[in-house]
């Protein structure tokens, strides 16, 4: 198994409870931890036998920022459902999504979860 990691894969999607957050999309910096079975590509070095992340990148652009989210739970959720369709060798997916501007005394809010096939 090789796991793929996307770090600080800015977005900007309409995202909080407040109808004010909804007005303006918000950049959310995500970080993506997928765990593939692609022992092929490093035998290969061939791209067909590893998971294209520019087209997981463009995925997830595409699917996320065009909606509105109140949560960023549901945001990462929503993001998982997006990258497992695929390609069938990646089993897991680790999402954490940061969200800046939410607490006073804080730089930022952080969600993160794992997601299995």
């Amino acid at each position: 198994m090789f796991i793929i990691t996307i770090k600080n894969l800015r977005i900007h999607c309409f995202l909080g409870v407040f109808d004010w957050e909804q007005e303006t999309r918000r950049s959310i910096m995500l970080t993506i931890e997928m765990v593939t079975d692609t022992v092929q590509a490093g035998i290969t070095d061939k791209l067909e036998d590893a998971v294209d992340y520019a087209r997981v990148e463009q995925a997830i652009i595409q699917a996320v920022e065009p909606k509105r989210y109140a949560l960023l739970e549901y945001l990462i959720t929503d993001i998982a459902k997006v990258i497992f369709p695929l390609d069938e060798r990646i089993k897991k997916i680790t999402i954490e999504a940061d969200k800046t501007g939410v607490l006073k005394q804080a730089d930022l809010v952080s969600v993160k979860k794992t997601f299995e096939r």
